[in-house]
């Protein structure tokens, strides 16, 4: 099997995609910094999967790494380490552009021309507008994730084409499933938090795993150099989480109804989700109620 690196690998949709990976038999390398705000949760997740022999941490942040060296020899590198809701604000756009354009170009630099860089974007590059959203639909970003998010998108498409190295872009809803950050909705209204903050994007969402097997079919696709939008394929699903968690009502949709289009990674990726909100939903209670009871007896 091949040699693949995933950077943020420790963390929420990371952890997942090395889960899946070792699965397959591949060797994998993850790039992330343990750090003191989630070093338990990080632990944890290393002691689950370190054990194998297949898999390789770098305790350290991307910038500060020899990027040509870690990755010698790697087929595939996906690109999920960026700053979050936390760090994206306004006031800290700076250390935002740092963290999710300037990294995302000396992995670019870096990266082998064999090599297939999986870019993980955001669908926070559309805005918010009505209708039907498509790949082709023109950008407009007003969050400062976003506008990192997409001119990471451009640089990307430049100096690949320069390089002649493939891509995938693909732009993220929301995420949810075991492990979901503490900042977002549905894992703060598991955790019974009655006055949860807004996701980011409340476009659409997916669960976690759907994501992973897009991201390996955006791996191992004949065609490459391609953006791609991942849709769970029905209009107002986010909001169909909040009334699955007995939260309806409280956070109103934005008065205009907006549907991201599944056509392009059904057609050309072969995506298809699985897992029903139902489903994801008792998958993440499930999860919250057994890391509860561990923490509470260690």
């Amino acid at each position: 099997m091949g040699k693949t690196l995933v950077t943020g690998g420790l963390g929420f949709i990371g952890y997942h995609l090395v889960e899946r990976l070792l699965s397959e038999g591949e060797e994998v390398v993850i790039i992330d910094k343990m750090n003191d705000v989630n070093k338990e949760i990080q632990e944890e997740k290393w002691m689950r999967i370190g054990r194998n022999d297949l898999v390789t941490l770098i305790d350290g942040e991307l910038k500060d790494l020899d990027l040509s060296k870690e990755f010698k020899d790697v087929d595939v590198i996906y690109h999920l380490a960026a700053a979050t809701t936390s760090d994206s604000k306004w006031p800290k756009l700076a250390k935002v552009i740092q963290n999710n354009v300037s990294v995302t170009k000396e992995i670019v630099k870096a990266m082998p021309k064999k090599a297939r860089l999986i870019y993980a974007s955001t669908v926070e590059v559309y805005g918010e507008r009505p209708g039907e959203i498509t790949e082709r639909t023109p950008t407009n970003p007003t969050s400062a994730y976003g506008i990192t998010k997409l001119a990471s998108e451009r640089l990307i498409e430049k100096e690949c084409a320069e390089k002649a190295t493939a891509f995938q872009i693909v732009r993220l809803p929301t995420i949810y499933g075991p492990w979901q950050r503490d900042d977002m909705t549905y894992q703060q209204l598991i955790v019974g938090n009655t006055n949860p903050d807004m996701d980011r994007s409340t476009l659409d969402v997916l669960y976690v795993n759907d994501c992973i097997e897009a991201f390996r079919l955006a791996a191992t696709c004949k065609c490459t150099n391609e953006t791609f939008h991942l849709s769970s394929g029905q209009e107002g699903a986010w909001y169909e989480g909040l009334k699955l968690l007995g939260y309806e009502g409280k956070i109103k949709p934005n008065g205009f109804k907006t549907t991201l289009s599944s056509s392009k990674s059904f057609d050309k990726l072969g995506f298809t989700p699985k897992t029903s909100l139902q489903e994801g939903l008792a998958k993440q209670l499930e999860h919250v109620k057994q890391w509860q009871k561990q923490q509470r007896l260690s």
